[in-house]
């Protein structure tokens, strides 16, 4: 009997250590999900290393045009960013910085904007050292006028590359399921060869993305 009683209140007890356990979970989620502060990160005031981005469609549909451009940074040292305090042990997004692209049409199928290499300020935000930026990405988003309610067009490339094409089919169509705006399906200037037999590449289009050094740049 003395046995089965201490089994029980061995039983008992590491239940209640689990319900407790279970009891903080939320609390702890709740804190490390609370809505955190924007990074107090700046544009660099004097850039000087100017880049031009040219977004060119090919037998796209009359009504495409280029919704927004973006450039996004990301910090090449992290050993200036402050410690990770948060429960899950993740950094949330503060190594990375995005600045919108003006996009302008400079004719019927071609769109121009231009950014910086240079355009967030290297500066020490945390006293723990300048933090320096690279560019991770460049890209943009096209949607027309009949479908820009349940999907849009996304492109991206890196300076590395410098370019990059994209094939989506000429008939757009909603995706298979009903969870509002989701991006196009599109295949990748690679791939689109090996993917798409030859008689049925006419059913496509492209858009290309292309980023090149100012020529003028001092």
């Amino acid at each position: 009997m003395k046995e089965r009683e201490g089994k029980l209140f061995h039983v008992l007890g590491v239940s209640r250590a689990l319900y407790a356990l279970l009891l903080t979970l939320p609390l702890l989620a709740a804190c490390g999900s609370k809505e955190r502060a924007p990074p107090p990160y700046e544009k660099n005031p004097s850039p000087k290393e100017p880049y031009d981005l040219v977004l060119t469609v090919r037998d796209g549909p009359d009504d495409i045009q280029a919704s927004s451009g973006y450039v996004s940074y990301k910090i090449a040292d992290e050993a200036c960013l402050p410690p990770i305090d948060n429960f899950e042990g993740v950094r949330y997004g503060t190594d990375e910085y995005t600045i919108k692209i003006p996009l302008e049409r400079v004719n019927k199928t071609a769109f121009k904007g231009s950014f910086y290499r240079d355009g967030v300020l290297s500066k020490d935000y945390y006293g723990r050292g300048v933090c320096k930026w690279k560019v991770q990405l460049v890209g943009a988003f096209l949607e027309t006028e009949a479908t820009k309610s349940f999907t849009y067009f996304s492109i991206s490339t890196t300076l590395e590359d410098g370019a990059e094409t994209r094939y989506t089919k000429k008939k757009i169509q909603p995706g298979p399921y009903d969870d509002g705006i989701s991006p196009a399906i599109v295949i990748s200037g690679k791939g689109f060869s090996k993917m798409v037999p030859e008689p049925q590449r006419n059913e496509y289009f492209s858009f290309n993305l292309s980023t090149t050094p100012r020529k003028d740049a001092p």
